[in-house]
This record gives structure tokens, sequence and C-alpha cells, in this order.
């Protein structure tokens, strides 16, 4: 029988996984993964130029080459490889309140669902902004940042609500 290291131990001390965490931890690359195919596939319909950037009034104010809709799920893949290589080390979690033996359990659960948020939202970011940029328009009037913007920051809410309770 083999044992486990104390990363190994540490991590897995708020229990195993819950169904949202695995969920989150299959359908994150998933995602990122079918961004990217589906790039592929409409890879010839593409303009060589896309629109790469709107001003605040939605005017197009930089272009690139169509190559340039890859570099978001790819960068959405690195992180989410990340986060999840951070996730089997809890010690180097900054959870934002301190842990004790009996808060521990408590706070590696939500530390982990956060990260599994964290995951997904990316995921929904980072995948879908490439989708979202190979169909816009000449003339874009929507406020994408501010839904990026909540996207990201909607999980930490919760997190830190969560945490305080714990």
């Amino acid at each position: 029988m083999r044992i486990p290291s104390r990363a190994q131990a540490d991590a897995f001390c708020g229990g195993p996984p819950s169904l949202y965490q695995r969920i989150a931890g299959i359908l994150a690359p998933v995602l990122l993964l079918g961004s990217i195919a589906y790039l592929c596939i409409i890879w010839h319909k593409l303009p060589q130029q896309i629109p790469t950037h709107y001003n605040a009034a939605g005017e197009i104010d930089g272009t690139g080459g169509r190559g340039t809709l890859l570099i978001l799920p790819i960068v959405g893949l690195v992180m989410d490889l990340s986060i999840a290589l951070v996730g089997r080390f809890p010690k180097s979690w900054n959870t934002g309140k301190r842990v004790t033996v009996l808060n521990r359990v408590r706070v590696y659960r939500l530390v982990r669902d956060l990260m599994a948020d964290l995951r997904l939202a990316m995921a929904v970011m980072f995948g879908g902004s490439g989708i979202y940029l190979s169909t816009l328009p000449e003339h874009f009037s929507g406020n994408v940042t501010g839904i990026m913007l909540i996207v990201i920051f909607a999980p930490l809410l919760r997190y830190f609500l969560r945490v305080r309770r714990a």
C-alpha cells in the first residue's frame, strides 16, 4: 500500500471532491477544447482579419489575424491546468481565513468549490470569447467587459460570503 504524501493527504482533508467539483473539473477543459474545435471547424469561413477590440462607442479600433481567436482558449487551458495543479497543494492556498483543526474541513471544501467556480468561469470567459469574436458584426454595442467582470467576480464574492460564515 502506497502512503500518500503530506500534500495529497491535506488536499483531501475536506473530504472527497463533491459532485459539483468533479463536474467542473471535467467540464472546464471540455468547454475550452470545444471552443478550439469549433474555431477549427469554422476556420475556412472566417475572414483573414477579424475585429479584436471595440471602443466604448462599439466601433472597431483593433484588428488581427484570425489566429488571434485561438489565443484566448489556449490561455484558458493554461490557466485551468494551473488551477488544477494548485488545487493539489492546499498549503499554498490563501483562504482569507485562518485554518485551524476545527475549521480545516469546511475551509478546504469552500476553497475547492471556489476553484471549481473559477475553472468554469474562466472556461466560459476564455472559451466563449473566441467564439463570440468570430461571430461579431462590424458594429457592436454590447457591454462585454461588464459581463466578463461579473463572470469572474461572482465566484469570488460567493466564496468570501461563504468563508465568512465558516
